[in-house]
Parts: structure tokens; C-alpha cells; sequence
């Protein structure tokens, strides 16, 4: 799992609670002299932004987003083509272990981003280094087929094989374990402290909040087509997987609870598929040994965008809303199309964002939700795959969308973001001219 600064696909691996950032294996801590210099120049450069008064006056903006306050729409970005986007060598690494790299590599991208397309991005004067957490599996291994188009992109095309078609399959999944590493963290946070010492502060962090969405997790053991016969010919094999993978889930978010191993995600950090989850009523929070009760919970049903609100409520709600009542706030979402089924997602009592992807209708979003929950608007990224890009086009999508939202809260995040066509200054541009449209929204 990348960490929070990287791309990655919208499908991952089931069957386990996964988590938007898990600990990097420190199991071998080195670097030199010359990794210590890079790295103690790029934190010079990273801190003096993260000092600057705008971060905190835009942490603020994400606050009152959040409390469901009137604030102009705020922009974002995620899972972007970093191997298209490098210019002048700004993300080359330079340093020589993997260790040092990954702390390389999280600066370079926070300060690129800061630097070429800060959008509203928020950067905390601290670096956090992850405990080591282990999740052992549910014991079931995906069967796919997995298509290409370049190397060095890892968002990739998956067709999934069936390996649960029928009830004694159910049997072959398992509780996961959950292990911390508590030494291995210590040394690794000592080695960061070492490094950063006297530029920048180093916090320990647990697992900050989980991709938990259950349908999606059957779909891709089940098969898409299999699945979606399923749903009218053998329904029950459908329920019993669903509570076979959520029973699991849930006990290992108990382990997770019980180590101590969760994290504030009330900060600068993704919440689900949107944007931060900065929130007064949680407040920053503690980045170790938080509690469910005190973080963000997420879920989303990508695969259920064509089936009926009434399918929804009977195969994806029940489950969810286990998962969902342990937490303090919702996101709920992804790629899937939502408009149409608000009155189901208003039974999570704890809702607080609901996705809008380019497949909503962001007319009816905006007459369903109003001001009851933020809307995470994101518009689709085909625009950057043309042969020249079109800004005229991109000011017309958003600013439309944006009138349409004008009586809502609205995040506005551009993800998915599978190419530039080779020419990162379109990304530069697209947060450009969005932010604009915000600011007029003011």
C-alpha cells in the first residue's frame, strides 16, 4: 500500500480492513552521511513552507468545510502520474537505501506539489513516521488478470476470476492477526529524529482510518458477472459472503483498537476518496492509540453504481452500518454513481461526505443533500488524456458544476489521474484555473 502522497488504483487487495497508509517495513534502517544532507536540505525547504500563516488559514477553510460551514468550495489532488510529471529531475531520488528513499520520496512530493499545484493543500510542520503494523490476510488470494498500458503507471486495468462461487468457499477465510512492531518503530523513529533533528519534528502515527467496502471486496473474489446474477439467483451466497468478510473485518478492527495502532485522521489526510479530514469536533487528535470513536470511518460500493437503490439498501447498508457506527464521521463513496440513492445513505447516522463522481448527476446531488453533507465533487480527468489540452472546456465543466452546487459544501478533487499526456503543466493549470472558480465562489 503506497503511502498517502502516492498513486494508487482504486482497487485493493480485499478481504482485510485496508488502510490509506500503513507502516513502511523498517526492518533494515540505513543511510549515509551524504542521505542525511539531502534529505536534512529538502526538510529546510519543506518546513519553511509548512511554516507559512496561509497553511493554518487553509486548515481552517477545511475545518468549517467540514462543520458543514459556508465556505467557497475547496480544490485537492490525488492519485496522480507521478512518472509523467517529474520536471527537472524535482522528484529524482538522490539518496542510496530504501530507507532514506522513502523519506526522499514523501518530501520531494509535498514540496512539488506545494510548489507547481498547491490547489488548497495544507502542509503541518512534522513528519510522521508510521508504526509497523502487520495484517496477516483472510486467508483468500485474488484470481486476476491484470492489463498494462505503461511500466512505470500503477493504476491498472483488473479482471477478476471467481474463487468464492459457493458457500463452502466461505470457509477458507479466516480472521486476520494484527501485529505492531514496537521495536522495529523505535529504531525507525529514532533514525528519523537523527536526521531531522533541530529542523523538523518527528511523531509517531498508527494506521490512519480504512478502505472498507465490503460489496466491492465480494465482487472481486466473486467475479463482476457472477456477482451481478448472483444478486437475483442465489442471493443468499451474496449475504453469507458479505457477513463472512465484514465478521472478519470487524474483529480485526478490534486488534487494531486494542494495539493502539490507529491514528487522528482529523488532519491533513485523505479521508475514503475524498479530500481532508480536518473537523472541530474531532480536533487534531491523537496520531497514536485513538480510538474508532475519535477518527473518520469510510465506505464505498464502486461495483453497485447500476444496481437499484432497493439492492443497495438490502445487500451493502446492513453491513456497512457495523462497520460505520464504530466511527465518529463518514465519508461514503467512490467511482460509483450516488445522486439517485441519498435516501439510503442518509440512514448512516454519522454521514458527513458523500462522493459525487463524474457519473453523478450533480443536479439531483445538489437537490438531495443541500447542505447536509459535504460534496465531494470530482470531475472526470479526461481532459488531461486529449491531444492538446482544452481550458476553455475545463473552466466550462467545473464552473457548471459548481453553479448547480451553489447552496451546498463543496471539496472539488481531481483523482484518477491515469496520464497527462506527458505534460504535467496540464495538472499545474487544471488546479490553476479551478481554484479561480473557487474564489469566485467567495
Amino acid at each position: 500500500m503506497a503511502d498517502n502522497m502516492s498513486t494508487h488504483s482504486s482497487f485493493e487487495a480485499p478481504g482485510t480492513p485496508i488502510a490509506n497508509d500503513t507502516a513502511y517495513e523498517y526492518r533494515k534502517i540505513e543511510y549515509t552521511a551524504e542521505d542525511v544532507r539531502i534529505i536534512r536540505d529538502l526538510a529546510r525547504t519543506y518546513m519553511e513552507y509548512a511554516s507559512l500563516p496561509v497553511q493554518q488559514e487553509t486548515a481552517k477553510l477545511w475545518t468549517d468545510l467540514n462543520d458543514l460551514k459556508r465556505v467557497r468550495p475547496l480544490v485537492w489532488h490525488n492519485e496522480l502520474p507521478w512518472h509523467e510529471i517529474n520536471v527537472d529531475s524535482e522528484l529524482t531520488l538522490r539518496t542510496s537505501t530504501p530507507f532514506a528513499q522513502r523519506i526522499e520520496d514523501e518530501l520531494r512530493k509535498k514540496i512539488y506539489l506545494w510548489k507547481h499545484m498547491p490547489g488548497d493543500m495544507v502542509l503541518e510542520p512534522v513528519f510522521y513516521c508510521p508504526m509497523l503494523i502487520n495484517n496477516s490476510g483472510i486467508g483468500l488470494e485474488l484470481d486476476e488478470d491484470i492489463s498494462v498500458t505503461e511500466a512505470e503507471n500503477n493504476i491498472v486495468g483488473h479482471a477478476f476470476n471467481p474463487v468464492i462461487e459457493t458457500e463452502e468457499d466461505l470457509e477458507k477465510i479466516v480472521v486476520p492477526e494484527v501485529t505492531y512492531d514496537k521495536e522495529s518503530t523505535a529504531r525507525a523513529y529514532a533514525a528519523y529524529c537523527e536526521i531531522f533533528k533541530d529542523i523538523l519534528p518527528v511523531e509517531i502515527k498508527g494506521v490512519q482510518g480504512f478502505w472498507f467496502a465490503p460489496i466491492d471486496d465480494v465482487v472481486m473474489y466473486m467475479g463482476t458477472t457472477e456477482l451481478l446474477i448472483n444478486l437475483l439467483d442465489d442471493p443468499d451466497l451474496v449475504h453469507a459472503s458479505m457477513r463472512k468478510i465484514v465478521d472478519v473485518n470487524m474483529k480485526a478492527l478490534d486488534q487494531y483498537e486494542a494495539l493502539g495502532a490507529l491514528g487522528s485522521n482529523s488532519i491533513n489526510y485523505r479521508v475514503g476518496s475524498g479530500a481532508y479530514g480536518y473537523s472541530s469536533e474531532l480536533g487534531r487528535g491523537r496520531m497514536s492509540g485513538a480510538k474508532c470513536s475519535e477518527i473518520w470511518g469510510a465506505s464505498a460500493s464502486q461495483f453497485f453504481t447500476s444496481v437499484s437503490p432497493e439492492m443497495q439498501e438490502e445487500f451493502c447498508l446492513p453491513y456497512e452500518l457495523e462497520w460505520l457506527n464504530r466511527f465518529a464521521l463518514t465519508y461514503y463513496g467512490c467511482c460509483e454513481r450516488l445522486d439517485h440513492k441519498i435516501d439510503v445513505l442518509e440512514k448512516i447516522p454519522n454521514l458527513r461526505k458523500v462522493s459525487c463522481s463524474p457519473w453523478s448527476n450533480v443536479e439531483a446531488m445538489a437537490e438531495a443533500v443541500g447542505r447536509r453533507y459535504v460534496v465531494s465533487l470530482k470531475p472526470s480527468p479526461a481532459c488531461f488524456v486529449t491531444s492538446t489540452f482544452d481550458e476553455e472546456l475545463v473552466r466550462k465543466d467545473v464552473s457548471s458544476k459548481l453553479a448547480l452546487l451553489k447552496d451546498c459544501n463543496v471539496e472539488l478533487i481531481i483523482k484518477d489521474v491515469s496520464t497527462v499526456n506527458h505534460d504535467p503543466k496540464r495538472l499545474w493549470r487544471w488546479v490553476e484555473i479551478v481554484k479561480e472558480l473557487c474564489l469566485e465562489q467567495m
